[in-house]
């Protein structure tokens, strides 16, 4: 839902963090603070203006309620929500740190503006009368934007969520829903989908013998999802079912490169999955791609 905001973001504040990082002080610069503050309220309102236009644009109002979709598309906007979320964390450390903040304040901070950044997402759901209210949805914010915590745990960031996107036999089934171009599909049409765990294969060595760039990751998505609920999806003669993948994946970040521009490029390459090829479990089949996207 939120991908299209994500990547905008994550653009504008990757050129903003490079420059703020490179005088970063000792104590808090409250200029710089505020230039954060001004520049992501701007990226911010422009991206939720995108979402409102895009996601909301054929649904009707109705006053504010709740509706619990927990066991619709299995999961897989949840897992979005928690994805959105961890990346947007990242990027507020990274500016907050280069503020002047220690980088426990920073964290705290950034987890906290994360999550409160992603509330308006369930507020404009329980206004539209096709969604409601999700407090799975808040949930998955919340535990998103405090995942990236794990590297005053063990020193560095070992689970790293990304994404990746190939489009599905079934979003021109129901266009309105899943999507009716590329992009909206991206966004909205969960079978296309798949988010991946990426870790480092060094969590197995403790001499770090591999490449600090290879990793493996643990991958996610599902088919046959054309209506949310299981029941009206099966009433429609479609039965949903998980994939699990393995594959292999680069962090992106970990390439040493002398060029500014080619450094941010790789920091922003690294929110998505490399293709590579993949094992796949779909129930009791297993599925050998010679590269997954």
């Amino acid at each position: 839902m939120m991908r299209i905001f994500l990547f905008v973001f994550l653009i504008q504040c990757s050129f903003q963090t490079h420059g703020q990082a490179q005088n970063q002080e000792d104590s808090i610069n409250t200029n710089k603070i505020r230039k954060i503050i001004l520049t992501e309220s701007a990226v911010y309102t422009a991206g939720m203006t995108g979402l409102g236009l895009l996601w909301y644009k054929d649904t009707e109002a109705q006053s504010f309620q709740f509706f619990n979709d927990n066991k619709q598309w299995l999961q897989m906007d949840k897992i979005g929500h928690a994805y959105t979320a961890f990346h947007l964390t990242n990027i507020n450390y990274q500016l907050f740190k280069a503020s002047g903040m220690t980088p426990q304040k920073a964290m705290l901070y950034s987890s906290l503006s994360s999550t409160a950044m992603m509330l308006p997402i369930e507020i404009f759901d329980g206004f539209s009368a096709a969604y409601g209210a999700s407090w799975g949805d808040a949930l998955s914010n919340t535990i998103g934007a405090f995942l990236p915590y794990q590297q005053f745990l063990f020193d560095q960031t070992y689970i790293y969520p990304k994404f990746s996107f190939s489009a599905s036999p079934y979003a021109h089934l129901r266009p309105n829903t899943l999507g009716s171009n590329f992009i909206e599909q991206v966004i909205k049409d969960y079978n296309g989908q798949t988010y991946w765990l990426s870790t480092d294969f060094n969590i197995l060595s403790k001499k770090n013998k591999f490449p600090a760039w290879l990793q493996f990751s643990i991958g996610y998505s599902g088919n046959e999802m054309v209506y949310g609920s299981p029941i009206d999806n099966s009433k429609n003669g479609f039965e949903a079912n998980r994939q699990w993948l393995l594959s292999l994946d680069i962090n992106t970040s970990k390439i040493e490169v002398e060029q500014r521009w080619l450094e941010i490029m790789l920091r922003i390459i690294n929110k998505v999955k490399i293709p590579f090829p993949t094992i796949e479990w779909q129930g009791k089949n297993v599925v050998l791609h010679p590269l997954y996207f």
